[in-house]
Order: structure tokens, then sequence, then C-alpha cells
């Protein structure tokens, strides 16, 4: 059965599943909208906003949604705190400019370790030495307009949709393995992203991928504090690799 992106682009680019789409199934329009909402994001010194995930995962007799929630607080560069909630399990992420926590506040453990270097390089230290990908890293990361249509084969833009009373711009995209749509705010002084939903063609079961994201704000509350981790008397401390070594690594290539 046809996933709900292939019917949208079969009705729109004139096939559910071209093998390489030409340049004339990508719509200008649709580009436009996403890239500007990219740049935008990536223009913000300071940010705020709250999201919720959910994900399928398939198993031999049914496909199974789990669920992801959190905030985050983002400041270019020198601040960055992000909580989520996955089932009874709450992890904190603080980073200051210099050092990097993990902190578990239902079980009391932590683990710290100095970094200092761009954001980019943190997620990519703390997800190679560590294996923890960082909560929504990549709409974060200052690189996004130039990731976020690397791979796009085909898109079409379905014009605009109400989502809680507020208008937001439809698209949908097609890659080579997937297919993802994304509603934008229409509102052109704010394009923040609302809604994606990505769907995996390679998998039979047409597994999904859904984020929300919400209260968006630009002038959040900044003050350092909010970034740095501080225990209390009775919290346990673990140990993970320093990350500074790799950024020294890195640097010197």
């Amino acid at each position: 059965m046809k996933t709900l992106v292939a019917a949208v682009f079969a009705a729109s680019l004139g096939s559910a599943t071209p093998a390489v789409a030409q340049s004339t199934d990508i719509e200008t329009q649709a580009t436009e909208i996403v890239l500007n909402s990219a740049k935008f994001l990536a223009s913000q010194p300071a940010f705020s906003f709250s999201w919720f995930v959910t994900f399928d995962e398939v198993t031999e007799d049914q496909k199974i949604t789990y669920i992801r929630s959190g905030n985050t607080l983002m400041v270019r560069d020198s601040g960055f705190y992000s909580r989520t909630e996955r089932e009874d399990t709450l992890r904190d992420y603080y980073w200051d400019g210099s050092e990097f926590t993990i902190f578990s506040p239902n079980e009391d453990f932590y683990a710290s370790t100095e970094f200092s270097g761009s954001f980019d390089d943190l997620v990519e230290a703390v997800r190679e030495k560590t294996g923890t990908v960082l909560p929504m890293w990549s709409i974060l990361s200052e690189t996004f307009p130039n990731d976020v249509l690397s791979d796009v084969e085909a898109a079409a833009y379905l014009g605009t949709t109400l989502i809680a009373g507020q208008e937001a711009h439809h698209i949908v995209f097609r890659e080579a393995e997937e297919d993802w749509q994304v509603w934008i705010s229409a509102d052109d002084e704010a394009p923040w992203p609302l809604m994606l939903f990505g769907t995996r063609r390679t998998d039979p079961e047409d597994p999904q991928y859904r984020v929300f994201m919400s209260d968006w704000n630009a002038e959040p509350d900044t003050d350092p504090a909010q970034f740095r981790f501080e225990p209390d008397e009775g919290a346990l401390r673990l140990y993970f690799p320093q990350l500074s070594a790799m950024t020294k690594s890195s640097s010197d290539q």
C-alpha cells in the first residue's frame, strides 16, 4: 500500500516511485521555503522551543510507535541545554562553551567533560566518543541550510494549512530511500519549522518518524547559569572519554 507521501507524489509529480527524479520534479517554491526557513534558523543567535517526536519500530508481529519529547535552549556556540523524556527516563544535557554534562535527574547520576569548540564539533565528538546523539541536533547546526536539501530528488509545494490556528506551508520531498513532509510557518518574518514526517520506503512496513515543534522563542532567557550543571551532594559521577582531545586533533588537520 502506498504511503501518504508516495500518494501525494503520484498525484503531484506523476509517478509514485521515480527511480531518479528529473530536475523538473523539483518545484522552486518548495525548495525556497525550506531553504529560507533553514537559513532563518541558522541565523538566530539564540532561541528555545519544545518538541515531541514519535517513531516506529517494526517487529515480526506489528509496528510499534515510541514517543520522545523535550525542550531545548540554544545560544550559538556558547550555551546549550536540553531535557528529553522517554518512557520513565529523563536526560538533561548541559554545555556552557567549556564543559559538557549529561545528567539523569531521576537516577541522580551524571558525567562531565571539558569541551571547547563549536556546537557542531560537540555533536560530532559526543557521538563518536560516547555513542550519544544530542537531541534535535540537525536543525540546531549552523550547516543546516547546506544539508537540508542535499539529497532531495523531487519536491512539491501543496499550499497552506492551519496547525492549531497558525498558517503553515505544506511541502513534500522525495529522497532515494525516504519520503518526507514538512510544515513551516507562513509568517515570512518568522518561518519556524512546525512539523516534519519522514517515511522510510526501503522498509515494506513504511516506518515513520514524526517531529512536532512548538513554543519557538527568539528572545529566551540566556542566563549563563542555565548551561552549567551543578550536582547535588549525593549525585553519582560517572566518566566517559575526554572530548577535548578530538577537538584538538580535528583542528590540527
